[in-house]
């Protein structure tokens, strides 16, 4: 009987849990938790599958995968964003501030990735939320 490795991510509303054995890249048991379903679950569930595959494979295939995993969380940040006012602008300066206090040194520009608008246009968005909260 081969040796079973168990992986499992949290976050806030969902938890997976994938059971790998012997040299399959593929989970032999998945199980998802969260209150709901939807397109949107299954494409977190899908991202942290991926990781936990890679983690599973080894460290070979693990390079890079800080980056990835900061892309893909500050990706999931944005995508929580009210589309306007003041929770939007809150919200942003909180993802910036989330993601220096992660250890990103260039915070600003995986948010603008994350966006996918020029890091110019980030930093104007960022002026606008400061002054808009200071008011």
């Amino acid at each position: 009987m081969s040796e079973t490795t168990q992986l499992e991510r949290h976050e806030p509303g969902l938890h997976v849990f994938a059971e790998f054995s012997g040299d399959e890249d593929a989970p032999k048991r998945l199980v998802v938790e969260a209150p709901r379903v939807t397109r949107e679950t299954l494409r977190r569930v899908a991202r942290h599958l991926g990781d936990m595959a890679v983690e599973y494979a080894g460290p070979v295939l693990a390079v890079g995968a800080r980056q990835v995993m900061i892309a893909r969380y500050t990706e999931d940040q944005v995508a929580t964003l009210p589309a306007d006012g003041t929770a939007f602008h809150r919200g942003l300066l909180d993802i910036r501030d989330d993601l220096a206090a992660r250890g990103v040194d260039n915070s600003e520009q995986v948010l603008a990735r994350a966006m996918r608008v020029p890091e110019e246009t980030l930093v104007a968005c960022l002026r606008v939320a400061r002054e808009r909260l200071a008011q």
